[in-house]
């Protein structure tokens, strides 16, 4: 609600306010430069330097993931737009994926790990290629990577930053597909921060545009 973000002195956001149900997709899209990364961010707790206020069911969400319980930050999971630069790489991709389900849902090491492989597996991604560094991998892999590693979470929120840009058809088809199964079965509520006009045709149920950091909203959720 009334959200307006800035990177330094310069405003980014001007009173962005927005809802996403769960089990709904809203595609936000827009030029670049117009604020779209931002307002993931500031969801995820990335930007903390915005005013306004975030509501996780109902319920005041910190600005800083620092200061998120976990709980908190399992809910709302961001996918970055450069999976390269969102990995450790000194170690197998395949156990980055993992730990985020023993780091936030508390589970053991060998039912994160089973869990891992089996998503990245329906994402398209062998055990084999996941159990090497990220310089192993391409950056369309590295990405469905890191959206299995969001998934882990089993978040509620769902902020995807232009997930779609490495991938070729047949992965793009595939991730989208995942999505939009959890989106129905799991009630996960996505936002999907994309130039892909055809990733926002096949999964989103509204989209919403940024211009110049303010937000053109269709009907929908009340915010």
């Amino acid at each position: 609600r009334d959200l307006t973000a800035r990177h330094g002195p310069v405003p980014v956001l001007h009173g962005v306010s927005l809802a996403v149900a769960p089990g709904e997709c809203l595609a936000v899209t827009g030029r670049s430069g117009s604020g779209k990364t931002t307002l993931g961010r500031c969801l995820a707790g990335l930007h903390p330097a915005h005013d306004g206020t975030l509501l996780l069911d109902g319920a005041p969400l910190p600005r800083s993931l620092r200061t998120r319980g976990r709980a908190q930050l399992a809910a709302v999971q961001y996918v970055f737009q450069d999976p390269r630069a969102a990995f450790d790489e000194h170690r197998p991709v395949l156990d980055q994926v993992a730990r985020t389900a023993v780091r936030l849902r508390g589970a053991d090491r060998h039912t994160a790990h089973r869990a891992a492989v089996r998503t990245l597996e329906r994402l398209g991604l062998a055990e084999g290629t996941a159990r090497n560094g990220p310089a192993a991998l391409s950056g369309g892999e590295l990405q469905r990577a890191a959206v299995a590693r969001a998934l882990l979470a089993e978040p509620e929120i769902l902020v995807c930053d232009e997930i779609t840009s490495g991938l070729d058809p047949d992965s793009r088809a595939t991730l989208l597909a995942h999505l939009a199964a959890l989106r129905d079965r799991r009630s996960l509520g996505l936002v999907l921060i994309t130039h892909d006009r055809t990733a926002a045709d096949t999964l989103a149920d509204r989209a919403a545009v940024l211009d110049a950091g303010r937000l053109t909203l269709p009907a929908g959720p009340t915010p």
